[in-house]
């Protein structure tokens, strides 16, 4: 055996990967014609981890194997597993506490300006069982205080206040914007412009989602109650009954929802244009927004009802318990994001043939690998 494929799959030969397709004898002369120093056994092994593994030419999630998902879910655990990803997260999660204040500041100077700020308040029921109860009373009565501040004060210090503030806040963004990038295996590339006005656009832009989506969530309850009767719609009995006692119903539901749906879109919109590459059709982007969104309410109920009853940050951190506290809740939503964008690049990478990046299975050499997916006619 050659050291080449020595160096590719050692003594023992691994297994091929479960669903991998066999290199056709075609295919193998046409790569050894191109390249005749490469050994056989390790020309195979290269082929199996990557073009020849399942999914490969996927078109899209649902049309992915079943080895192929098997071969992406061991990936995204593998990846979600290292220390990378938790050193990912923590620091998104350090640079989310800071930027906090300033991302409020903002966001109630903004929505001030078009709506009603005593409307801000009722609306933050929707975080109570989401967030730790330390952290909820901390935002709410920073809240409370911004609210009650004058409201032309508001406005006079609104340039100051999103000059500083939204410049601030977007160092949140900025540490979001690396963790995808390693998430999806990309190399930063952008100008150190374009990677600043990137991350400034994008707090804009959740700044101003954020307004809207509270201005729905004020807005929805009084149209849920009033436009049928601005209308003059009267549904014929026994339909008047149901609407008239599921309009509180839909009135709950309507917070919640609106809630969802902007972490959905904000999700979605990061995993599309926030890493450095080629930004990819929104089949390959809706697995991971999902996913992400949904273990998104899972971990912070989970984590609120944890120190609500067990944790006690306060004991432990003392007048720092609430800041902990958001800092932990802030380092669990990332951990999913980083969830949703690793599951997005294994499937990506895996309709594209390239090596799964699995901790324990056996790589082939990558000189061996360039060489072959070169021959393959691969990038």
């Amino acid at each position: 055996m050659s050291p080449v494929s020595e160096l590719t799959h050692g003594a023992s030969g691994p297994e091929k990967p479960e669903g991998a397709a066999d290199l056709s004898r075609d295919e193998l002369e046409k790569i050894q014609n191109a390249l005749p120093d490469l050994d056989e056994e390790a020309v195979r092994r290269a082929h199996e981890l990557s073009l020849g593994a399942s999914g490969t030419g996927a078109n899209s999630p649902l049309s992915m194997p079943r080895a192929g998902w098997k071969l992406v879910l061991k990936q995204v655990v593998s990846e979600v597993g290292s220390s990378q990803t938790s050193l990912s997260a923590a620091g998104c999660a350090f640079y989310a506490t800071l930027s906090l204040f300033p991302a409020i500041s903002t966001l109630i100077s903004v929505y001030g300006l078009a709506f009603d700020l005593q409307t801000v308040e009722p609306q933050l029921e929707v975080l109570r069982h989401l967030l730790p109860n330390a952290a909820y009373e901390l935002i709410g009565g920073r809240i409370h205080t911004l609210v009650a501040q004058p409201h032309s004060s508001l406005t006079i210090g609104l340039i100051f206040s999103l000059t500083v503030a939204l410049w601030s806040a977007s160092a949140s963004t900025k540490s979001v914007l690396s963790a995808l990038n390693m998430a999806y295996n990309a190399t930063e590339s952008r100008s150190f412009l374009r990677f600043q006005a990137m991350a400034l656009s994008m707090t804009l832009m959740a700044v101003v989602g954020a307004c809207l989506t509270l201005a729905l969530m004020v807005a929805a309850p009084a149209l849920v109650d009033y436009l049928p009767k601005y209308l003059g719609f009267q549904p014929p009995p026994p339909f008047d009954l149901l609407v008239s006692y599921g309009a509180p119903v839909v009135v709950r539901l309507v917070a919640p929802v609106l809630m969802l749906l902007f972490v959905f879109m904000a999700v979605s919109l990061l995993y599309r244009f926030a890493p450095c590459r080629t930004p990819a059709q929104w089949r390959w982007i809706l697995p991971g927004s999902v996913v992400a969104t949904m273990l998104w309410v899972i971990t912070s109920l989970g984590f609120s009802w944890y120190v609500g009853h067990f944790a006690s940050y306060g004991a432990t951190y003392g007048p720092l318990g609430a800041v902990a506290a958001i800092m932990m809740w802030f380092f669990v939503s990332t951990y999913v994001v980083l969830f949703g964008a690793e599951l997005n690049a294994g499937l990506e990478e895996r309709a594209k043939g390239e090596q799964p990046r699995i901790t324990g299975l056996p790589q082939p050499d990558p000189i061996v690998a360039a060489a072959v997916s070169r021959a393959e006619g691969t990038p």
